[in-house]
């Protein structure tokens, strides 16, 4: 079987081609609905951290792998699938006359996908600056009028943190936002 990606707006990989729900129940996609054979919406699991009765938790989640895209296999009306609903394009190159022609994917190649789908990603979250920066730790002030100046910080509050500076021949504190300090 032939498969193609196919480009989709942003949000829709799951109305399309469907998914499972928290039930672990399958909700079919609009496209399966309407008769294609071969729908695929890879994904990949991350936690979410939520509060349930008091507590906080870190639920599993599911989202689409590739943002923007899904895959569609079997035999199908091109002219059909393009009229569709939020689907904006197919992925593939120009031939020889300018045409853009979509690019085949093989079932080899499907295959590793499919076996990467629904894994666990590891999260990397940005840098919280109330957490990457601490009360007594060293931060090179970025911008500003301080600027390329290493200070202690003092505390921090909300956006704000005051740290310790050299001016005026002795030590003053001094408030900066969070946002023109870097790690030292």
């Amino acid at each position: 079987m032939t498969w193609y990606a196919i480009r989709t707006n942003p949000q829709r990989e799951f109305l399309l081609a469907g998914r499972y729900d928290e039930n672990g129940e399958w909700r079919p996609g609009v496209l399966e609905k309407k008769g294609y054979d071969q729908v695929f919406c890879p994904t990949e699991t991350k936690f979410r951290k939520t509060i349930k009765k008091g507590r906080r938790v870190s639920i599993p989640v599911l989202y689409p792998m590739f943002c923007g895209y899904i895959f569609v296999g079997g035999r199908f009306s091109w002219l059909e699938l393009m009229a569709e609903n939020y689907i904006t394009a197919a992925v593939g190159f120009p031939d020889e006359f300018g045409r853009r022609r979509p690019a085949p994917i093989s079932d080899y190649e499907m295959a590793k996908l499919r076996e990467m789908s629904g894994g666990l990603i590891p999260h990397r979250r940005s840098v919280n600056t109330h957490r990457a920066f601490r009360v007594g730790e060293m931060a090179a002030i970025a911008a500003g009028p301080f600027a390329h100046q290493v200070a202690q910080i003092a505390g921090l509050h909300g956006t704000k943190a005051r740290v310790f500076l050299n001016l005026f021949n002795g030590t003053r504190e001094v408030e900066v936002d969070l946002d023109m300090l870097d790690v030292a």
